[in-house]
Formats: structure tokens, sequence, C-alpha cells
């Protein structure tokens, strides 16, 4: 008796118990050890449909292509990050598969690591017409080989991983997006009025420092006790903030909102996150600011927070950071000549000899 359970059967055994049996092109039959909806049916359904991916897959033994289905039911995939996370990482091992499927992972040196690094680091433009490519998407690359060749060692199908011996490539120091200046965002807001979606846009990522997967579904779910409370989907972290009247005042403007989120397309629907960010990209055009991203205004809140002379705490607070490095490399774009006037006028203040003229 079929089952609402793909591969899943359920029938009396000989002693007339009811059994549940999964089958599976290309893998052995196998009674499972409860019903379907019992206790642990989900946990051993789930378990096998897994081994079944990797025993029906017709990859060369020991290649790329093979290491790529395995590796995405490890601990280290499959068990970590949120599916926005997976979703980016399996796109770099997709791509990297792509080009290299049916070669030997033993055959790999870091010399070819280096070469494959290299050519990521050339902009050009896909078949969809976006660019792609540059230092930042062989960084992800090399990330990401890292991770999957570990594993590789770990299965025992070679004794070091090619791409620990293998340079970083690219000279130029990585920054990541570029930081928006105040005079890009008097830009910005000359070019989009309070009370359009381009302006609460802007405001909603500049005074949140939300990314922007978490912009485009921040709505009126997340102004809780006059503060702003939301979860990032990136890391978990639960985070409570003051709104800020420049917020506010965007808000109260708009002649209408969504019942899920403050910002909607034309249809009414909430942006998908790849939608808002185009969007974002075709507003920042619109004001001519061709450099600017809706990840850069992340950058520049904290950017602003640093040159206030808010704590690493503080920072970290604000935009649900764990650790003081990632503070580092988007404050880096903090004014040099202001946070040295604080830091140091203090100092000629208190300790110059000319206070004892």
């Amino acid at each position: 008796m079929k089952t609402r359970y793909a591969n899943v059967t359920v029938d009396p055994d000989r002693h007339g118990k009811l059994r549940a049996r999964f089958r599976k092109a290309g893998c052995a039959p196998k009674y499972m050890a409860t019903l379907p909806d019992q206790p642990g049916f989900e946990a051993e359904y789930k378990a096998l449909i897994a081994g079944s991916r990797i025993i029906e897959s017709r990859a060369i033994p020991r290649s790329v292509s093979d290491l790529a289905t395995r590796y995405y039911q490890c601990g280290d995939f499959a068990g970590k990050g949120s599916d926005n996370d997976r979703a980016r990482r399996r796109g770099l091992v997709e791509s990297f598969r792509s080009e290299f499927e049916n070669d030997l992972v033993a055959n790999f040196g870091f010399e070819h690591i280096e070469a494959i690094l290299l050519a990521r680091t050339e902009k050009r433009t896909n078949e969809k017409g976006r660019p792609v490519g540059g230092q930042v998407a062989a960084r992800n690359l090399r990330k990401e080989l890292r991770r999957m060749f570990a594993y590789a060692k770990r299965l025992k199908w070679i004794a070091a991983n090619p791409v620990d011996d293998a340079d970083k490539i690219g000279k130029a120091r990585l920054t990541g997006f570029y930081s928006w200046t105040e005079e890009d965002i008097a830009k910005y807001q000359a070019r989009h009025a309070v009370g359009t979606k381009a302006r609460l846009a802007l405001e909603i990522i500049l005074w949140t420092g939300q990314r922007r997967g978490d912009a485009r579904a921040f709505g009126p779910k997340h102004i809780v006790r006059g503060k702003i409370n939301f979860t990032a989907a990136k890391n978990g972290a639960d985070l409570w903030l003051p709104i800020a009247p420049d917020l506010r005042r965007a808000l109260a403007a708009m002649p209408s909102v969504g019942l899920q989120s403050f910002l909607v397309t034309e249809y009414g629907k909430p942006f998908t996150k790849e939608g808002f960010g185009n969007k974002m990209r075709e507003w920042c055009d619109q004001a001519d600011l061709p450099q600017c991203t809706a990840h850069g205004l992340r950058k520049a809140i904290a950017r602003r927070m640093a040159e206030s002379s808010a704590t690493q705490l503080g920072i970290k607070a604000v935009a649900g950071w764990r650790g003081d490095s990632e503070v580092t490399l988007y404050t880096a774009a903090a004014e040099q000549e202001q946070l040295a006037e604080v830091a140091l006028g203090a100092t000629i203040t208190r300790f110059s000899n000319e206070n004892d003229a």
C-alpha cells in the first residue's frame, strides 16, 4: 500500500504485522523500524533519502562530482548556517563542479588551485548578462574549496589539503563592498524624496544596519513596544534597536506599506532577496551612484557609529556581528581625520607643553 512518503509502502509481513518498506532505484530494499508518522520515522526516512542520494550517484568514484554529492550530506555543510547561507555555498561548489566534475580529487595540487582562483579573479559577464568574478569571488571560492577538500581528507581520499598550500590570489587588499560616504547619502536623498519606496529602503538599512534579506522582510510585526525587534537571518542574532526619528518620518510619509513588510513590489508583495538587491541597484543608478549597493549602507552605519566613538561592543550589538574582526572590516572606512581629532586632540590638550606656557 502506497503512503504519502515517496518510496515508502506499508504492507503486512508473513506474520500479519504491518511493516514499512523503503524502496528506491539503485538502493537495496529495507524494512523500516517504525511506521509512517510514528516517533522516529521522520529521522529514519530522511537518513534513507540522504543515503540514497549518495548511492544513486553516477559520478566517477572519488571525482569532484562524487565529492560534492557527499559533501552536501556532511555536518560541515548540512548542519551549519541558514538556508540562504547553504544556498550561497552550494552555488560556489556547483560553479567548481561544473568545470571539473570528472577530475579525480587526488589529482589536484596547490598549483591547480592557484590557477583556478586566478581565473576566478577575472571579471566578466555571464550568460545572463550579470557581472561575475573578481577578487572577492576568488576569496569566497577558496574558502569553500578549503572546506570541501578538508572533507575529502577526512574521507582519506587525499593525504593533504591542496588549498592549504595554495597562495591567496590578488595583491590588492580586499575591503568588500564600497561604503557610502555622507556625500553619497545626501545625493541619494536629494534624488529620492521622503514618501518613496526608494527613500524608505535607504532609511531602513541606514538606521537598522540590516542585510538586504532582512531589510526586504522588515515590517509592522518587527515594531515591538516602540522598538525594532528582528532576528538576523544569517546568524540568528536576536536584535533590539531604537527607532531613529529619520526612519519614523520615512515610514509616516509613505502613502501605503505592505501588511507583512514595509517595502513591497508594484504587485503589493514582499520583495525577494535578489529582487530587492536589483531594485536598490536601480535606485542607486537613478541617483548616479553606480558604486553604491544595499550592503554598502550596512558599512555606512558602522562607519557612522565608529565616528561617533561607539565601542566595539556597541557596534556589534547594533549590527549583530559576533567577532571583533567583522567590526574592523566594516569600520575601516571611518574618517581617519575625524577619529584622529577626537583621539589625539584630547591627548594634546592634556599633555602638550604649551599648556604650561
